[in-house]
């Protein structure tokens, strides 16, 4: 009987001190650390953060990349003779190398033993590869001219024209290609340099991060550079890709010099040749078989979210500078390949900054609204509101991350069901401020969720000395990518199709159906993110 009590004794004292545990890491948190702890080695110590900012802004140097991409790339291509439904397919280049490099470049950082580190190399090559290619994209058709002029040919030919669109074309799969590992080795930097009780504060600041280069690539294409750099003669083309270059090679030296990835030589190599693509696929699968439920749940919102937004991503500022052409309708505007004005290519880009005004707003604020700990925020609720009902009713209408997230798939359904009533530019513009509401919580809501269960089952003692499929932070990172980017490979074709279709049956509404067709894949997303809550 003694012995029975001794252990009752025992077992409340152990609860106790578990307790005081939760709370001082509460504290901790609360205080958002002092500690540096970006060696690799300690996972539970909470970060700075100052630490947190250099952590997360090479995603802005990416982002800026992204949104001169986003606005100017369609009206790039098409002042180059392309029409709209070619335009879309040749942007099936971004997710189809999303779907296989990105997956392949997870494992391989997975099963580095560089000295460098394990992500630093990959980060430090993609971004080269994407200064060049962007360079060389923005000054493809001058160099060509200027061969085909110094040869005595007549730059203006059909044969020309066409060269120059073949190899804009090569150099844009260059920079989908070197995009992916520079995008990727961020994201696992994050996730494996963070506590699991910091990684929805690290998705924050990366997604504010985010509406940073947004910012900085969407004021720089509404203002008129050729005037900035009148002695240059550049293009506004040209000086958006030199600012997006120097944005990302800026961004990575300060990420690569400052946070100390954990050296992979003291961890045993996993095999003593070098993987073969049959080796990474069978990881890959082992990775995807060993994934926790709710990261499999959340790869599965993913690809029908982005279903809906690869339309709206490409083609906004094409809408809303249709509008400003037309200003009477949208159904007045063009489908076929005859390009915007520079002034309605400004407005478009200038409703995308709005987007991204609206976006970074929501995400520095909804985090601090959205409950991200649910044994913390119930620990705080018991001890606020000691009535068992009162505290019930608060914990029912509170917003979590799930919740938020499903709220977000319906408004931009919503908002691109809208696109039957707007007839002004002022009203598309309006509604591409609204959907930035949306985005914000795609930018922050799945990698939060993800992270914090990557680190989870890291900090629960499940790595036992050589990296299994289950705790490889790359590939899973990677198979999310895989996630978010074949749905848009569908999405491109659908896309095409339906341009192809308008111009067919003769209605000059290209682009509004197309950011409806997105609209009914967010319904989707938003019902499968409604049984992520049930779970």
């Amino acid at each position: 009987m003694s012995t029975l009590t001794d252990a009752s004794d025992a077992e409340q004292r152990l609860n106790l001190l578990g307790d005081d545990r939760a709370e001082d890491e509460n504290d901790e948190y609360q205080r958002e650390g002092t500690s540096l702890s970006n060696d690799g080695n300690n996972h539970t110590a909470s970060v700075s953060l100052g630490f947190l900012l250099i952590l997360t802004c090479g995603v802005a140097g990416l982002q800026v990349v992204w949104s001169v991409l986003l606005s100017n790339g369609s009206q790039f291509l098409i002042a180059l003779g392309l029409s709209k439904s070619l335009t879309a397919l040749i942007w099936i280049a971004a997710p189809l190398c999303g779907v296989v490099i990105q997956p392949l470049a997870g494992v391989l950082s997975d099963q580095s033993h560089s000295r460098w580190g394990r992500r630093r190399p990959f980060i430090v090559g993609g971004a080269l590869g994407i200064t060049i290619s962007l360079l060389a994209l923005a000054w493809d058709e001058a160099i060509i001219h200027g061969l085909v002029k110094a040869l005595g040919g007549d730059p203006q030919s059909s044969g020309v024209r066409m060269l120059v669109v073949v190899i804009a074309v090569f150099w844009i799969y260059v920079l989908d290609i070197s995009i992916q590992p520079l995008q990727g080795g961020f994201r696992v930097l994050i996730v494996e340099n963070c506590p699991a009780h910091q990684q929805s504060q690290a998705s924050a600041w990366a997604s504010r991060m985010v509406g940073f280069g947004n910012l900085v690539g969407y004021i720089s294409g509404f203002a008129v550079l050729p005037r900035l750099f009148l002695f240059t003669g550049m293009t506004q083309f040209q000086a958006l890709c030199l600012i997006a270059s120097f944005s990302v090679l800026i961004t990575v030296i300060i990420s690569c010099y400052f946070v100390n990835e954990e050296s992979p030589r003291n961890k045993p190599p996993v095999s003593p040749k070098r993987p073969g693509l049959a080796d990474i696929s069978r990881d890959l699968i082992r990775t995807y078989r060993c994934m926790p439920r709710k990261i499999q749940k959340v790869c599965l919102i993913q690809f029908c979210a982005w279903m809906g937004w690869f339309p709206f991503l490409f083609y906004s500022s094409t809408y809303v500078g249709e509008h400003y052409k037309a200003p009477v309708a949208a159904r007045d505007s063009p489908v076929g390949p005859e390009p915007l004005s520079p002034d309605a290519i400004r407005i478009g880009t200038s409703a995308n900054l709005l987007f991204a005004i609206v976006a970074l707003i929501t995400n520095i604020g909804l985090p601090l609204l959205v409950e991200t700990s649910t044994k913390d925020y119930d620990t705080w609720l018991a001890r606020r509101f000691p009535s068992r009902l009162l505290s019930s009713l608060i914990n029912y209408s509170r917003l979590g991350i799930p919740r938020t997230w499903t709220c977000a798939h319906i408004l931009y359904a919503l908002t691109m069901f809208s696109t039957f009533f707007v007839t002004s530019q002022a009203g598309a513009t309006a509604l591409i401020g609204v959907a930035g509401l949306a985005w914000a919580l795609m930018l922050w809501a799945p990698y939060a969720i993800i992270g914090a269960e990557i680190a989870t089952r890291h900090q629960s003692g499940r790595v036992d000395g050589a990296r299994s499929a289950e705790t490889g932070a790359g590939a899973i990172v990677g198979l999310h990518n895989v996630a978010t980017s074949s749905p848009q490979i569908f999405s491109a074709v659908i896309c095409s199709g339906i341009f192809w279709l308008a111009q067919t049956m003769g209605s000059h509404d290209g682009t509004a159906w197309v950011l409806r067709a997105g609209g009914c894949a967010a319904l989707v997303a938003a019902y499968l993110t409604s049984k992520l809550i049930a779970s």
